[in-house]
């Protein structure tokens, strides 16, 4: 192969690398499934804080201005652990939130 085209494939090759999802990286075997299925007690977690928070969505009250706050605050920690369930995945954000 002549040296340009070994150059010009070789960037070709590097271009399709990067252009692969972020779950190409993650190890072999490692899906959304086999995470949940190691981590029932993080996916327990994960439903009761959802529950919690369609309880406080659906409340009349705004607990003396502090109901907004708590709904931000549990979104986050349902994300958080979320991204510590699917770490192994590489999954950026919006994969993390879409993830049941």
């Amino acid at each position: 192969m002549h040296s340009m085209n070994r150059v010009a494939a070789g960037v070709l090759l590097g271009i399709g690398l990067c252009a692969q999802p972020l779950l190409a990286s993650a190890a072999p075997g490692v899906s959304i499934q086999s995470e949940r299925a190691a981590h029932p007690r993080i996916v327990e977690a994960i439903h009761n804080m959802k529950e919690a928070l369609r309880e406080m969505e659906a409340a009349p009250d705004d607990f003396g201005g502090n109901k907004a706050a708590a709904i931000a605050d549990t979104r986050r920690a349902i994300h958080s652990l979320k991204r510590a369930l699917y770490f192994r995945l590489k999954m950026d954000d919006e994969a993390i939130d879409r993830a049941e």
